[in-house]
């Protein structure tokens, strides 16, 4: 693939149970019909308010899970070399030793558990987070030291995942304090659906991301309810009809409003991509029947990532970004590109 990039993410981790929630079953095993949209779900669950139901989970996998172990995963399946820095578990667990060869991992703590119930239409991440907790600048401060000079070369550094790990922010002012200014370095910021954090949160994780554009080139990723969420914080109104320029409005809004020097948004339709100078627009690949959807925005963010890293275009990146996403969601398994 050419050169070879080297990536360090923090701090995640967790085990993904995939499963579908059946509704009929005919027999043992897998004769049955399960729900297929989760407005489905949703309806069975109302309807037992005030009463009770049962709905029957079906295990289809475990496998490694969190959206830095998925996107570390992604990036070194394309020759990318990985610093991983997340909660692997104490000794690290079974399932993070599938790792690529590519991926070097250090475990902070216990990975989390995602419940990840898996419909046509998309997902309900239902997560045990608490082990996440111990992701404080106590614990990461001496790790980060120790790896300080592999951190700071690194081509792209990875900070996702911030909703769950309530101390990023801290561990986060402390990296910057410490890195030398590059703007040849990339800068990426997942937050993942920070919906439950309070809105002061939210205001001073932009304030890092402002910070961090002072040293080097920052892009913010979201998906389009992760972008509606921040455009409510930040009054954004908008009257446009049309989905596509309705998308470039909201994507050029977010990252003047939020001052950083690149955001992009994705849906299972469509993304765009903006900065300073200029904005793009892509059509998506709408998968109906999907293989999974789990870790389909972390393999987006990946191709996006790797496009960037290459220093393709705006529209090759959301382009790169749609081709891998979509052959995951379709196959479960990652692109030859």
């Amino acid at each position: 693939m050419g050169e070879a990039f080297s990536v360090f993410i923090g701090f995640d981790g967790f085990i993904d149970n995939i499963l579908w929630a059946i509704d009929r079953r005919f027999g043992p095993g897998d004769n049955f019909h399960r729900i297929e949209q989760i407005g489905k779900f949703a309806e069975r669950i109302s309807n037992a308010a005030g009463k009770s139901t049962n709905i029957e989970l079906f295990p289809i996998e475990q496998r490694i899970g969190g959206n830095g172990p998925i996107l570390a995963q992604a990036l070194a399946h394309y020759d990318t070399q990985v610093l991983l820095l997340g909660a692997l578990g104490k000794p690290i667990d079974f399932i993070f030793q599938k790792f690529s060869s590519n991926i070097t991992s250090i475990s902070i703590g216990q990975p989390g558990i995602t419940n990840a119930i898996e419909f046509n239409d998309g997902k309900l991440l239902l997560g045990i987070t608490h082990p996440l907790d111990a992701i404080d600048l106590k614990n990461v401060a001496p790790i980060m030291d120790d790896n300080f000079e592999k951190i700071s070369a690194c081509d792209l550094l990875c900070f996702v995942n911030w909703t769950m790990i309530i101390h990023m922010n801290t561990i986060l002012d402390f990296l910057w304090e410490k890195l030398e200014d590059n703007r040849e370095r990339i800068i990426f910021f997942d937050l993942a659906d920070p919906e439950k954090r309070p809105a002061k949160d939210i205001q001073a994780i932009i304030a890092c991301m402002q910070r961090y554009r002072q040293k080097s080139f920052t892009i913010l990723g979201l998906n389009l309810k992760e972008a509606e969420q921040i455009a409510t914080l930040l009054q954004y109104h908008s009257s446009d009809s049309d989905t596509k320029q309705s998308l470039l409005n909201l994507c050029a809004f977010i990252q003047r409003n939020i001052s950083i020097d690149e955001v992009f948004i994705h849906d299972t339709r469509c993304c765009a991509a903006a900065t300073w100078d200029e904005s793009a627009f892509v059509d998506g690949f709408f998968v109906e029947r999907p293989r999974t959807t789990t870790g389909a925005g972390d393999h987006f963010n990946a191709g996006y990532l790797l496009a960037k890293l290459q220093q393709k275009s705006l529209s090759d990146c959301l382009s790169q970004a749609y081709k891998i996403s979509s052959y995951f969601v379709k196959t479960g398994t990652c692109l030859a590109i």
